[in-house]
């Protein structure tokens, strides 16, 4: 928040938060990691954590939350859109500070050695947000909800390395680099990883398939004509991300991907 908070003395008023239906969310890369990097430690200073998840936490409290965030950032009459952007940001932060004070816990073997001794620096201030967490963390119902959620994460065939930053602003820094293919170009940058056998063979495949696009698309051009003058259909990328997913998995119903609709 400390570049935000210069940027506010610098121009004299609070960031605006500018808002892209296509991402869902900020408009530009740069500042949803603001907006996000901003939240994490709104929840890490002033969130008690004392609820499952933040849907949990009561209108109250997660108001005097975005208090906070409204030090630096104008949430003066801001459209439902970006409200539903703010606690979408907010819950996965709050998630996401849950799971590592859960990784912190599980350091030790002992649990009541862990209550008693290892409270991290962040809530040395609150320890009855860690007595409640280190009760929580114990509880059978969530050791349960924890172990299937490992098995789940283990199972899975596909890593993606690209953090918490939407799909869809990697594929606007690739349009906007002029990649035809940008999906394509996408799945190499967030899947294929030194190793990982199974991404560098799928994404082969789509080279493979964009290739032969290319290649239609240039045959009744002229021989000196560049292929970066050559017209490709403009979802072509995404036919062909989708056709090699679907032949190596299988066609199943997915979720709603900002900017790529169902994936």
């Amino acid at each position: 928040m400390l570049k935000e908070a210069q940027s506010v003395r610098l121009i004299g008023s609070r960031i605006k938060i500018e808002y892209d239906p296509r991402h869902r969310g900020a408009a530009t890369s740069q500042q949803h990691n603001s907006v996000a990097s901003s939240c994490g430690v709104i929840i890490k200073k002033n969130c008690p954590m004392q609820w499952e998840s933040w849907a949990e936490i009561p209108e109250e409290t997660k108001k005097l939350v975005r208090e906070n965030l409204s030090v630096n950032s104008d949430l003066d009459d801001i459209s439902p859109e970006v409200m539903a952007y703010l606690e979408d940001t907010l819950a996965n932060r709050y998630k996401h500070w849950k799971n590592y004070l859960h990784t912190h816990f599980k350091r030790w073997d002992d649990p009541e050695f862990a209550r008693l001794h290892g409270c991290p620096t962040e809530l040395q201030d609150r320890p009855e947000d860690w007595e409640w967490l280190c009760k929580h963390f114990t509880d059978p119902k969530f050791v349960k909800k924890s172990i299937a959620g490992k098995i789940a994460r283990d199972s899975k065939t596909l890593l993606h390395h690209s953090g918490s930053k939407p799909f869809s602003y990697r594929l606007q820094a690739r349009r906007q680099e002029g990649s035809k293919f940008p999906e394509i170009d996408m799945f190499e940058d967030v899947y294929v990883r030194p190793g990982d056998e199974i991404a560098k063979q799928l994404h082969d495949a789509m080279v493979e398939q964009r290739t032969t696009v290319l290649q239609e698309a240039t045959s009744q051009l002229p021989p000196e004509t560049s292929i970066e003058d050559a017209t490709i259909p403009e979802d072509a990328g995404f036919q062909i991300l989708t056709n090699v997913m679907d032949q190596n998995f299988g066609h199943r119903p997915g979720k709603v991907v900002r900017g790529m609709g169902k994936a």
